[in-house]
């Protein structure tokens, strides 16, 4: 082969390589980079009058963790939302099943006295595998609760709170353990 044609050669091995490597679905470094997100099916079948709330906290913590999405289904998912009525008025909890996974029972009462959708984001914090912080916890913390005061009405994961589903996430799989859970208090 003469010198030119070895030269032509050498300078399509490149292109031919990227194209074999397309062809067989090979990805390069960078689409590596950004993995999909781990996807939480999600039903609002039974929300009730939290819906609206409901789809606004998806959407909250859609924006503030990436690499979570939880994902709206109008059949019954592996994650349930359910509007309820105590005689107490102020009962919302959740019943976790793993991460992703579970029951968001949302007391009509509650919504009296606390934003409904800051209800819903904590409840779905648990959910992300986040505790309740207690009281005297400041509303900056949408993790806080009740305990913030009806007055707060901050929807938005603080930074070390979004880190905390992040890094959880990404050392666990939708459907494992909630390392809190399971002390036998229900998550409020």
């Amino acid at each position: 082969m003469e010198a030119s044609s070895v030269a032509r050669v050498r300078n399509l091995l490149p292109t031919a390589a990227l194209a074999c490597g397309a062809l067989l679905g090979v990805s390069t470094p960078a689409a590596a980079a950004d993995p999909a997100p781990e996807v939480i099916p999600i039903d609002l079948l039974l929300a009730g009058s939290y819906t609206d709330a409901a789809r606004e906290a998806i959407a909250i913590w859609n924006t503030a963790v990436p690499t979570i999405r939880f994902v709206e289904q109008d059949t019954p998912a592996a994650l349930r939302v359910m509007e309820y009525k105590t005689a107490r008025g102020v009962q919302s909890h959740v019943n976790i099943k793993g991460a992703g996974r579970g029951w968001v029972y949302l007391e009509v009462g509650d919504a009296q006295l606390y934003k409904p959708s800051r209800i819903v984001v904590h409840e779905l914090g648990h959910i992300l595998s986040l505790p309740d912080l207690g009281p005297g916890s400041p509303c900056s913390k949408v993790m806080s609760g009740g305990w913030a005061g009806s007055d707060c009405v901050n929807v938005r994961p603080d930074d070390a709170e979004r880190a905390a589903v992040t890094d959880f996430f990404a050392a666990n799989d939708v459907g494992d353990r909630v390392p809190w859970w399971g002390s036998g208090l229900p998550a409020r």
